[in-house]
């Protein structure tokens, strides 16, 4: 339920208000590991998703309720008047679309041959298998000017309206789904034609009413009602399933969702509706998909009946449920395609399939995505629905604004697209910062920019603390929008230089780890330490330097084993090897472990060629040690350890519960041995689940102990070697607690406190593989570390059309690189150390590196370049006119998706920043949501005494501290004199000029532009930089097409001597950290002259002016005689030359 009707709101219902409901505790999955770039790609549980980069897409002015795509073209029905390309500011660029329009999905641009014409709302659309017509529902009585009720065919080859296709439907159509022979029709309607239908019926593609007629019918519930809000075709054309408000078809229960017969009508079994109870005024199954097996339903309730918020999947063949996707939050619209289910929602709490719990204050996600493949249970929340298989809520969280049109403040409103494309439309203002209304397309890695990378909430910046041998930096994990797992590198004194370590940590937006690792090799002194978080893609996000001094103590060797565990992932890794004190230290993160009296140090350890030392357990209540800070239970997670023993009482070797000090009232995670010697692990989700060993270990010898639960289940190895496992338990009672060591409350058949040795205790955030395990129980019999895999490294340069790429710098931590194998995302591939590859056309591409060590081991790594098509040979040009000696000028007639290209003179654009930058709708545009920048450096263009002027238009005032916007001249490294405006969200723009030196900024002074700003105006600025040793700066504001002011808005002077030098023209937007929503700056009619000039002026230094020729004087005499006279001119001269005729 939400705090928005249902769409199929459509109706418009009213605004509803929130109902918080109880957690309990049963096997919710695990989550999923999968992103864009799945640790297993292989594995259903965790499939490739698309990225979470918005794709420039075609705008409206309204709602999009429904789509469908035939092959390259999405059809999109809905309630807008308007259609204007993407990145065009509203009301700019339109083009007259009523309620129906058609874009291609590769391009997002819209398709100008279809120009349907309806005039009243589309709520439905479907196409025939064949694809050779669409079929379109609402409430519209015409259709390009011809009568038509409620329903309309057009012919997609032609894009004309069929016209023997008229049936005449007395009330909305708000569901279809086709065959190539028939329509089936579903809505709030009693009559086809004057014939009695009640919310179903069928139309042959010719137009007649078909005899086919089910009558859905009222439920069991106080507010009962029948309408039809979803339709689709299974079984070849055999079957249609209907969802919607009914309780019966046919006089059959039917709660919600129900099959028929294709040819008669008649009720089939449907299993899911014995199970979904959504039904009524208040609740409904809403949507309905299908990929050919299986049928997806998605649903809504309102203080109803219902049960279900979320989606379902069911056997096509009888609706036997494949599983539940118990979210909360109304869902709309489901799309499966490779292996995921992608849904247009406004989710608020998935916890009962793993996911993300209710947050404060409430977060809705209006695009989320799951696995086709049942991964888990459902947790306690509903009778019916606890218990049932769940999917896998996966990595794919791209941010959409909620609209206004409609008044329900929803996004997403449907949800479709094919094999490489995942398309959205709905009322949505934007997606991850950036103004895209109504439309949206989403690709496959391989299509797509991958630009979407780490993000921080809040400060990004590691921590740096002692202990013993070794330095501690641990830091607050980030998140990514698209991947799970991020890598971490941590740097010591310079970030060029070989990370101290480097770690692969999962994350999601709701769970962020305190994670780190520990620096062996500092010497004594001051120094500083970095992170710097990567995804899959390559896209970074650095902290800031943190400065500690390092004691002659604390540094010393690195362990081997220490650091396989710190490289496996570990969370907390406790080696137990103090020496002194009462604290055994966390080696990579921050969950030190307080001693109990009955634990004495200094033992004997486990590890062969270590040298350290293990903790002693007296097996009494005071024999245990525990973490300090109280935190949620882990769902996902490896426990290791190493024991030995004698004992024949047992105990619990480690485990979590809800007190750190005594016994704890709530415990599992456990792993514990009983009086026979028998090794057991255990959770708790509502009742005891436990697996162990037939073997017993209590023989003196140290054994190695690692226990798992994931969506594999519940794993426990000794040894190296799996010795149980429960595949059907994915998930524990949630709690908070702590990490506890050699005793606790336990259950039956075993003593609560251990009787022995422990050493080397570890915590891991995912389930160690096999391989792993393995691995460890190796190197730590015999001190020799299993092959590491090598790391892979590269960089690349682009020139036009072409790449050049160098792996020099991978790298093989025990032995060497043997071969190197690339992928240049077009199909190409090559080998060796470097490589070069051209491609067809323009774009950008994923390039992928994968290295293989000398001992088999590989590693991959991926970047995204962008290449451009090379300028054509430069026409003849005529000789030079007044006004044409601009440096650059680019009109940004293109349209590039990442970047800027080249400009029409002066170069290609160098773009960067943690924003997004692209060319759409004759602008180039700078985009970044709050505490992030975007770039554009113009580097071909160098000169010391420069004019810039451009059009400037932000679309939509950010919150807070607004939005500055920079143009610069002098840019060379980090350095610059710019012209920088801050629009702030009050309207007003100060503008400032101001000196940039190696990042530190400096405001020479600055005023406030007369008439303050409305969003959307186009303000036309000039600024200009000249002289050397004391350096002239001013600017001029104006509104673009008013006339430009005579004097200078401001004027300033400054001698900085790092800035006397020629340098670039740079264009930056930055969001201030307070806004609550990204922003958006375009940028048009660049031009860069010589100081002193403008557009349509000269540039050069000026000449005297040829001299003026002078006229002649003209002097005559005349001596008559008779009829006739005679004349003498030659009194008559010339001043600067001589007379040429008479």
């Amino acid at each position: 339920m939400s705090v928005v009707s249902t769409a199929w709101g459509k109706t418009l219902l009213a605004g509803l208000v929130s109902l918080m409901l109880g957690v309990g505790a049963v096997a919710l999955p695990a989550p999923a590991v999968a992103d864009t770039a799945p640790v297993n790609p292989a594995d259903p549980a965790t499939p490739a998703t698309v990225t979470a980069d918005p794709l420039p897409t075609a705008q409206i002015n309204g709602v999009a309720w429904a789509q469908v795509v035939v092959g390259n073209t999405v059809y999109v029905a809905g309630r807008f008047t308007r259609v204007r390309p993407a990145g065009a500011a509203p009301g700019t660029q339109e083009t007259v679309r009523n309620n129906l329009l058609a874009y291609d999905i590769r391009t997002g641009e819209l398709i100008t041959s279809f120009a349907p014409d309806l005039n009243a709302q589309a709520l439905a659309i479907t196409a025939s298998p064949d694809g050779s017509r669409i079929y379109v529902g609402g409430d519209f009585t015409q259709a390009d000017g011809q009568t038509r009720y409620n329903l309309a065919a057009y012919d997609t080859a032609t894009g004309r309206l069929v016209s023997d296709f008229r049936p005449a439907f007395n009330s909305q159509v708000a569901a279809l789904a086709a065959t190539n022979d028939r329509v089936f029709a579903g809505g709030w309607f009693t009559a086809v034609g004057g014939t009695a239908r009640r919310n179903l019926a069928a139309i042959s593609a010719n137009g007649t009413l078909l005899p086919w007629a089910p009558v859905p019918g009222p439920g069991n519930t106080t507010a009962p009602a029948t309408s039809v809000s979803a339709l689709v075709v299974t079984g070849n054309g055999n079957q249609v399933v209907a969802g919607g408000r009914f309780g019966t078809l046919n006089g059959v229960a039917a709660v919600g969702v129900g099959a028929l017969d294709a040819t008669s009508g008649a009720t089939k079994p449907f299993a899911v509706n014995q199970v979904v109870t959504n039904q009524g005024q208040n609740a409904a199954v809403n949507s309905l998909s299908t990929d050919g097996t299986s049928v997806y339903g998605t649903a809504y309730n309102y203080f109803g009946p219902g049960n279900l918020e979320g989606s379902f999947k069911a056997t096509a063949n009888g609706g036997q449920v494949e599983w539940i996707n118990d979210c909360r939050g109304d869902t709309y619209s489901s799309f499966p395609s490779n292996g995921v289910l992608y849904m247009a929602t406004h989710a608020h709490d998935c916890s009962t399939i793993g996911g993300f719990p209710e947050q404060n204050p409430r977060v809705n996600l209006f695009g989320t995505a799951v696995s086709l493949a049942a991964t888990g249970t459902v947790g306690n929340r509903s009778a019916e629905l606890t218990g049932k298989p769940a999917p896998s809520l996966l990595p794919w969280f791209p941010t959409f604004y909620s609209g206004t049109y409609t008044g329900q403040f929803q996004a997403g409103w449907s949800v479709t697209g094919n094999s490489q494309y995942v398309v959205y439309g709905g009322e949505f203002p934007g997606v991850n910062g950036s103004e895209q209304q109504g439309l949206v397309r989403f690709a496959v890695s391989s299509l797509a920019p991958n630009r979407v990378g780490p993000r921080a909430t809040g400060t990004f910046g590691p921590s740096v603390s002692t202990v013993p041998g070794a330095v501690r930096i641990t830091w607050k994990a980030v998140h990514d929008r698209d991947n799970e797992h991020l890598t971490y590198r941590v740097y010591r004194d310079e970030s060029n230089s070989a990370p101290v370590c480097e770690v692969t940590r999962p994350s999601r937006w709701w769970d962020l780890p305190t994670y780190g690792c520990a620096d062996t090799g500092a010497s004594a002194g001051s120094h500083r330490w970095l992170v710097v978080a990567s995804d899959a893609a390559g896209n970074e996000l650095a902290s800031s330097w943190v400065t500690a001094t390092v004691g002659a103590a604390n540094s010393g060797p690195s362990g081997t084993y220490g650091d396989l565990v710190a490289a496996d992932g570990a969370s907390a890794h406790w080696s137990l090897g103090e020496l002194s004190g009462s604290t055994a230290y966390d080696r990579v993160g921050t969950r030190d472990m307080t001693m109990n009296s009955g634990v004495t140090r200094n033992q004997a350890g486990a590890l062969a060629g270590d040298g350290g030392t293990a903790f002693s357990f007296n097996g009494t209540s005071t024999g245990f040690l525990a973490t300090t800070a109280a935190a949620t239970s882990p769902q996902v997670f490896s426990v290791e350890a190493w024991v030995q023993t004698t004992s024949r009482t047992g105990g619990k070797i480690v485990g979590y519960g809800n007190r750190a000090t005594g016994t704890s009232t709530s415990y599992d995670r456990h792993v514990f041995m009983d009086a026979a010697g028998r090794l057991h692990f255990g959770v708790w989700n509502g009742a005891q689940q436990r697996v162990g060993t037939t073997a017993t270990y209590n023989d003196g010898r140290w054994h190695h102990v690692v226990a798992s639960l994931s969506h594999r289940g519940m794993e426990l190895y000794v040894d190296g070697v799996l010795a149980g496992t429960r595949p059907q338990v994915t998930a524990a009672n949630p709690y908070s607690g702590f990490w506890r060591v050699g005793g606790d409350r336990g259950w039956q058949s075993a003593a609560e406190f251990f009787a022995g040795q422990i050493d080397e205790v570890a915590v891991y955030p995912t389930a160690l593989s096999a391989q792993q395990v393995a691995g460890h129980n190796t190197t730590g019999r015999t001190g020799q570390v299993p092959n590491t895999a090598p790391s892979a490294v590269f960089s690349a340069a682009v020139a036009d059309l072409a790449v050049a790429v160098d792996g020099s710098g991978s790298a093989d931590a025990d032995g060497s690189v043997a071969s190197y194998a690339w992928e240049f995302g077009d199909g190409g591939t090559g080998t060796g150390v470097t490589a070069s590859h051209g491609y067809a056309a323009a774009g950008s591409y994923t390039v992928r590196l994968t290295v293989t060590d000398d001992d088999g081991a590989t590693a991959s790594t991926s970047r995204v370049v962008t290449v451009t098509a090379p300028a054509a040979e430069p026409e003849p040009q005529p000789e030079p006119q007044p006004g044409d000696g601009a440096l650059a000028v680019d009109a940004f007639d293109r349209e590039v998706v990442s970047g800027w290209g080249t400009a029409d003179r002066g170069g290609a654009w160098t773009v960067g920043g943690s924003g997004s930058t692209s060319v759409t709708g004759g602008a180039g545009q700078l985009s970044a949501e709050a505490r992030r920048n975007a770039s554009a450096l113009l580097a071909g263009v160098s000169s010391l005494d420069a004019a810039v002027q451009a059009e400037l238009v932000v679309p939509e005032l950010a919150t807070g501290g607004g939005t500055y916007v920079s143009v610069a001249t002098r840019r060379g490294g980090t350095s610059d004199y710019r012209l920088l405006l801050r629009y702030r969200g009050d309207g007003v723009v100060e503008v400032m000029l101001a000196r940039h030196v190696n990042g530190v900024e400096t405001i020479l002074t600055g005023t406030a532009l007369s008439g303050g700003y409305s969003p959307g105006q186009s303000v036309t600025v000039r600024f200009e930089t000249e002289g050397t040793g004391t350096t002239t700066l001013r600017a001029k504001a104006w509104a673009s097409g008013a006339p430009e002011p005579a004097a200078w808005l401001v004027t300033g002077t400054d001698s900085t001597a790092a800035l006397q030098r020629e340098g670039a023209v740079f264009l930056y937007e930055y969001v201030s950290g307070s806004a609550t929503r990204a922003s958006t700056v375009r940028v048009d009619d660049l031009w860069v002259g010589a100081a002193g000039t403008a557009p349509g002026e000269p540039t050069g230094t000026p000449v005297d002016p040829a001299p003026v020729n002078q006229a002649p004087s003209a002097s005559f005499t005349a001596v008559p005689t008779e009829l006739s006279a005679a004349f003498d001119g030659s009194g008559s001269a010339d001043a600067d030359g001589s007379v040429a005729s008479y």
